[in-house]
Order: C-alpha cells, then structure tokens, then sequence
C-alpha cells in the first residue's frame, strides 16, 4: 500500500515521473506532511544488494573504487564540513572523542577526524571500495549495512552525507542513530533539498537511488520527532545539512503539500510556445490533408 514512509497517512499525490537517465519513476507528495517519496518502493534486499555489490558505485561515483581525483575531492568536501563543525560548536573537539560515519564512502571525513586524535569508524558495505580507501588513510571499516552492525557500543558523533535519502525507512533509519549516541552526542547529516533542486532540472534532481526527498522542513521534523534538538540548520554546496543533539525542544512543523507542488511547478518544463504563423501554417496543412484524404 502506498503510504508516507514518515507518517504513514495513505493520502498523496504524484508530483513527478521524470528522473535522471531518463527513466520513469513516481515521485509522490504527502498531503500530511509533505514528504516526497517514491512508490512502489525497492525491497530492502535489494538494496542491500545495489550497496553491497559495487553497482552503486559504479553509478553514482563513477567508479568500483576511488581514485586520486576522488580521494582530492572529498578531502576538499571534508575540510568544509570539519569547517562547519568547529564554526558552530567552538568546543567540539574537546567534547567529541568516538565517531561514527554511516556511509563513509572514500573515507576522507572520518581521516579528518582521526587527524585530530579521534576514534573513528566507517559503515559501507561496498567490499572492493573500502579495500582501496583502508589502503590510503589505515582506518577501521565494517563492511555492512548500518543496520546489521551489531556492536553495542555508543558514539560521541554520528554522521551520515548523502545517505538518508537512499533509506527505505528514513524513520527507523533515525531511531537507530538514536539509539546510538551517547546522551550528549552530536549527530551531523546532510542530504539534498527539494528547497533546492541543485541539479537545475526536476529530470536530473530526481533519481531513482533517492527513495526519499526531505525539504527544509520535513528532515528537522523527522530528527525532532525522533527525540532530537536541532542545534543548527544551514546548506553546504547546495545541500541541506543539520547538527543535532538529544533532547526536546520542538521548532519545526511538517512541510506543506501545497507548498512542495509550487516548487516542482516552477521548475517543470514549460509547453513550448508555438508563433501564430506557425500555428496557421499547422491548421493549413491539416486542411489540406483532410480534403486529400
């Protein structure tokens, strides 16, 4: 049945069918919450098997494993968001000792971290990227999805870039990481917006790896509900990216259905305008086609 992955109500509507590659995939709109999804979802088999078996990799990140070219472009990525960390919690270093990035990808962030005298450790199942990224930065890495790692053990941080959105259940996804950090840890994710279709295009911005597409409103409103207090909210490079802690304080809503179509209307492709000598010229063919025939 085709119901809200954040609030299970069974009311929406499609909001788009286009998406990167030029394939067909529905997009739906909550009218609850305004979160945007899309139906009929993957199984979580097939998930597992998309991240495990290198396919992913192959799509998204253009390649089996890293390069030099991306290990250097995610270092730079991991520099601005060490940045942002020490900008908004001045003591975090001194606060902060075991960290946990969820979807580590090339590993840069997490090689940051222990630069500075942190206990780090990668989650990201794909077995031949992680080979190459422990080879270049010597980091502990679990080779498994977030949700089959069973170590007990509870985190100072939990971050996770570009990772929720290929959740099938983005709420339970939450409720882990929740489970997960220590009570006075920090939790920093990011993830793309719709308040920003970064790619300039619904046809491109859309994807069929992203399940989910919070806006500015739904991904607070998720983490809030889930037990957490947002501490800052801001983009980095077009992107959506929150620092959160445990605790009770509620600022955001749910988003608007309303609202979310507009966005998507204004970015739809416009009808191309036909001149008026063109459309006589049409008329005129079309009668003479009639009488021919």
């Amino acid at each position: 049945m085709n119901t809200c992955p954040l609030c299970e109500s069974d009311k929406n509507e499609l909001l788009y069918t286009n998406s990167r590659g030029n394939k067909y995939l529905e997009n739906y709109v909550c009218c609850n919450c305004g979160f945007v999804y899309t139906w009929p979802r993957i199984s979580n088999q097939e998930v597992e098997r998309l991240y495990s078996d290198g396919d992913f990799s192959k799509e998204a990140r253009k390649s089996s494993v890293p390069d030099l070219a991306k290990f250097k472009q995610t270092e730079q990525y991991a520099l601005e968001r060490i940045h942002h960390l020490e900008t908004k919690i001045p003591d975090f270093f001194s606060k902060v000792h075991s960290c946990v990035e969820i979807g580590c990808g090339a590993g840069s962030f997490l090689w940051l971290l222990k630069s500075r005298g942190q206990k780090v450790l990668g989650i990201e199942p794909d077995v031949d990227y992680v080979q190459v990224v422990k080879k270049r930065y010597k980091i502990p890495i679990e080779t498994v999805m977030f949700q089959d790692y069973d170590n007990t053990e509870l985190f100072d941080f939990i971050c996770n870039f570009h990772v929720i959105e290929h959740i099938i259940n983005p709420r339970a996804f939450v409720k882990e990481i929740y489970n997960r950090l220590k009570d006075e840890g920090f939790l920093y994710i990011e993830c793309p917006t719709i308040d920003n279709i970064y790619t300039g295009s619904l046809d491109t911005f859309f994807w069929d790896v992203h399940v989910n597409t919070f806006s500015n409103n739904t991904l607070p409103w998720l983490l809030e509900s889930e037990g957490f207090s947002i501490k800052e909210i801001f983009m980095n490079r077009g992107f959506v990216s929150i620092i959160a802690k445990k605790g009770t304080q509620v600022k955001f809503k749910s988003d608007d259905k309303d609202r979310i179509i507009g966005i998507v209307k204004s970015f739809a492709p416009k009808p191309k305008k036909i001149s008026f000598s063109k459309r006589i010229e049409t008329k005129i063919k079309n009668v003479i086609k009639s009488v021919l025939e």
